[in-house]
């Protein structure tokens, strides 16, 4: 076995000793009867999720979260990389953007529900217009500070061989902003899947974030909990995706 596998597999186990030390305690405590009614079991939860599947109930909470983070996110990024790439090329333009859009960062998603509930109703729109105010902005600060960091000498370089502005966006500043674009990226998912959660809860008939709600209104404790569970789970498949598309691209960084 290569030294490198077997580092790999050490810091596996070592990442799992924290995890199943609490999985333990846990089956402990439900065992022991230490929050009988609020804390269910590993067996309970196993049982419920089984339930929850069989039915579809789930997997089709499961869906239309997936589909409206998928949908608002892509808006999101879609907007902020090419504003956050104007905004650092065009100093001026960035004077007339950048003090209301920095007020607006302020402000919680989660703030704006009442309002989006208001205007938009409480359709799909609310859940998009939420995803994407939380994406946004960690996208388009990311975007401007990956630009800002680029190399004068690389610019010079740039107007040396009289490029373009496709070419100078294609051959110089998307390259060189992508570590800082991967970051916003991915701190823009993380953001906007927490506010969904938010927005599901609030203004929904469907979705993870309603199905604890409703789970919760009816006393069913473990179906929050596997709500719980799931959301916490998808959250951290789209952290590691991020992470590997992070290193397959920067693969020279050694990351």
């Amino acid at each position: 076995m290569g030294k490198g596998k077997a580092r790999g597999i050490w810091r596996f186990l070592r990442g799992s000793l924290l995890p199943l030390a609490l999985v333990a305690m846990w089956w402990l405590s439900a065992n022991r009867g230490f929050g009988t009614g609020i804390l269910p079991g590993p067996d309970d939860l196993a049982t419920t999720i089984n339930r929850l599947v069989s039915s579809g109930e789930l997997t089709g909470h499961v869906r239309i979260s997936l589909w409206r983070i998928a949908y608002g996110f892509g808006i999101a990024a879609g907007t902020a990389v090419p504003l956050g790439i104007m905004v650092a090329s065009l100093p001026g333009f960035g004077q007339l953007l950048l003090p209301a859009l920095e007020f607006l960062r302020q402000i919680p998603p989660v703030a704006w529900i009442p309002v989006f509930i208001l205007t938009l109703g409480i359709g799909e729109a609310t859940k998009l217009a939420v995803i994407v105010y939380a994406a946004f902005f960690p996208i388009f600060m990311n975007t401007i500070l990956g630009v800002d960091q680029i190399d004068s000498h690389y610019w010079e370089v740039a107007q040396l061989l009289q490029f373009s502005r496709w070419e100078s966006l294609r051959e110089l500043i998307l390259p060189a902003a992508t570590p800082s674009l991967i970051t916003g990226l991915r701190l823009g998912m993380s953001n906007s899947w927490r506010a969904l959660v938010a927005a599901e809860m609030l203004a929904a008939f469907s979705g993870l974030g309603y199905m604890i709600m409703s789970a919760r209104s009816l006393v069913r404790m473990d179906e929050v909990f596997v709500g719980i569970a799931v959301i916490g789970l998808l959250g951290s498949l789209f952290d590691w995706g991020w992470r590997a598309i992070e290193k397959r691209l920067l693969y020279w960084r050694g990351t």
